[in-house]
């Protein structure tokens, strides 16, 4: 099949829950061949498969046949795998005559269109500006998944640049390639991260499995409004090669699942060492013997788990009901709680105040595009259009305004076009890393490790040092900063899980975050099982409000007609 098309951006008006008399799906899930697959996870899925009730192609069928139902309204993902039959039915033909390579043989999985492939596919990072482009090599973790017998179904789409294009007129999930991303719960609602496309594909049901990647909560906080599990891991214990950097030094691919084994399925699959990403040799010895899915476990194991509870500052500032029957729920399943205090955001200091947090992530993205964009994605210089810098990049955007929307535009508080004064603060800073860069890069990394790694060590009154599983942080990126639990793990470098555990406003999920210290993986995915195996929670999307989901071009851009014909040009009309 062609590609899913470019979207026509969609105007979004901020309204409430407006639910229908019956509340049932406008979009209800067809059966697959007869099986219900909604929701379904790996393990059900190759059930199916090694009972001869399903294929690999009949996977895929459904899914693309999901995706034009929904995709419409939800601009989750950015284009199809011509490919993608042909790889499962190849896959089939494997599985009779030789058995599986192992449990995801034949399972359909998408990436963040930030992710490289080496297919038919476009990476473009949610842009024009690098739409065409083809790529020699894919990213470690794509290779890593299609030798261990997934299917590549598709791109899913992101936030521009994975959010690092703009930091005022600006719309989480608006990319310019296919649109406005939308969450299913609540179409007027935010998926509130750059991942959120990798997210809503799978909430929805357009596929099994998703990648996505996280610099600062892109993949952490749309799994929580969206009723998902992830668990984003300490940068370098999986390659990073092939995938379009905001920071080095924070940035991470993970998976987003219906359930922790999932998650842990494809932790087994992609951690490891890779040449081309030398971090990863630090964590050789941190990988589970057994492997990673051998550490997904029952509510029983929470019987003398140690969790702390920073309720100074994070849940001080929550709508806490949601949140403390949880806690209790934990509490009768035999946990320990701890009651501690940790730091809730990065604070400026006089070492800091030299050169300013914001400006030292300005300072490493320049740098992490500047190397990949020399070493990697224009290695002599992009051929298309002659680029070969992030200065010459954003140029381009501010050349093809009518259709990037370089400069911005406020038409609606949610549906913003993203400008790119992300990109131009970082070409200011010239990717220069002297001293006063790193006094404030290192003044943030310590802290926020002495933040987690304190709240660790819990101290008794009679001294006893008591070493804690796992923070528990609210995962509520809807209620504001406070409620956002990245800030702290993506400064240190730290791994977090994340778990949903109910609904708030707007009828979105919300979650809890676990915070865990370096290379704790492991344990973090004991915790995030036995909490999901307790809280049991799911929750099916509505599609509340899918009817406003519906813009046109012309809105947004004045005196220019674009249609999916121009934009596949790279280009709108004048009126």
């Amino acid at each position: 099949m062609r590609p899913v098309s470019i979207a026509l951006t969609v105007g979004l008006i901020a309204s409430a829950v407006a639910k229908s008399s019956n509340d049932v799906s406008p979009f209800p899930l067809p059966l697959c061949k007869g099986i219900d697959i909604e929701d379904a996870t790996i393990d059900e899925l190759q059930r199916w498969m090694m009972l001869g009730d399903l294929t690999s192609k009949d996977l895929v069928k459904c899914y693309v046949a999901r995706i034009e139902q929904t995709n419409g309204y939800l601009r989750s993902v950015s284009e199809v795998n011509p490919d993608a039959l042909a790889i499962a039915s190849a896959l089939d033909k494997e599985r009779a005559k030789y058995g599986i390579r192992g449990p995801m043989h034949g399972i359909p999985f998408m990436v963040k269109d930030n992710i490289y492939t080496d297919d038919k596919h476009n990476t473009s990072e949610g842009g024009l500006v690098l739409l065409g482009g083809r790529y020699s090599s894919e990213a470690t973790v794509v290779a890593k998944i299609r030798a261990a017998g997934g299917v590549l179904l598709g791109h899913a789409a992101l936030s521009e640049a994975a959010d690092h294009r703009a930091l005022s007129n600006f719309s989480d999930g608006y990319s310019t390639r296919v649109g406005q991303t939308r969450n299913p719960f609540n179409l007027t609602q935010p998926t509130s991260g750059s991942s959120g496309g990798s997210v809503v594909a799978v909430r929805s049901n357009q596929v099994a499995v998703a990648l996505g990647s996280e610099t600062h909560g892109s993949l952490v906080h749309p799994a929580a409004l969206l009723g998902l599990y992830t668990l984003k891991s300490t940068p370098g214990l999986i390659s990073r090669h092939g995938i379009v950097p905001g920071s080095f030094y924070h940035d991470t691919p993970g998976p987003v699942a219906r359930s922790m084994k999932d998650v842990a399925i494809l932790f087994d699959i992609m951690a490891g060492a890779d040449r081309f990403d030398n971090s990863t040799f630090d964590a050789l010895s941190y990988y589970p013997k057994a492997g990673y899915s051998a550490e997904v476990v029952g509510k029983d194991a929470l019987r003398g788990m140690k969790l702390g509870l920073p309720w100074n500052p994070y849940w001080s500032t929550i709508s806490r009901e949601q949140y403390e029957k949880r806690v209790r729920e934990l509490k009768a399943a035999g946990a320990e709680i701890y009651n501690i205090t940790v730091r809730s955001s990065i604070a400026p200091s006089d070492v800091a105040a030299e050169y300013g947090q914001l400006e030292a992530y300005n300072t490493l993205l320049a740098v992490g595009y500047g190397e990949w964009l020399r070493n990697w994605t224009f290695p002599k210089g992009d051929k298309r259009r002659g680029m070969s810098s992030l200065t010459e990049m954003a140029a381009w955007n501010d050349a093809h305004n009518a259709t990037t929307g370089s400069l911005g535009n406020g038409t609606w508080w949610y549906n913003t076009v993203s400008g790119q004064d992300f990109y131009d603060n970082a070409i200011a800073t010239n990717g220069t890393m002297g001293d006063k860069f790193w006094k404030a890069f290192g003044w943030g990394r310590r802290t926020a490790r002495e933040a987690i790694d304190g709240g660790h060590a819990y101290v008794l009154e009679n001294g006893t040092v008591v070493e804690l599983d796992g923070l528990l942080v609210p995962n509520d990126p809807s209620g504001g900063f406070d409620n956002a639990c990245s800030s702290i793990p993506s400064y240190a470098g730290y791994p977090i899980a994340s778990v949903p555990i109910g609904q708030s406003g707007y009828s979105l999920p919300c979650g809890i975050c676990v915070y865990g210290r370096k290379y704790s993986e492991p344990k973090l995915i004991r915790v995030a099982s036995a909490m999901e195996d307790l809280f049991r929670w799911n929750a099916k999307p509505k599609f509340y409000n899918y009817k406003t989901a519906k813009g046109r071009w012309e809105t947004l851009w004045p005196g220019y007609v674009c249609t999916e014909d121009s934009l596949d040009h790279y280009g709108c009309e004048k009126a």
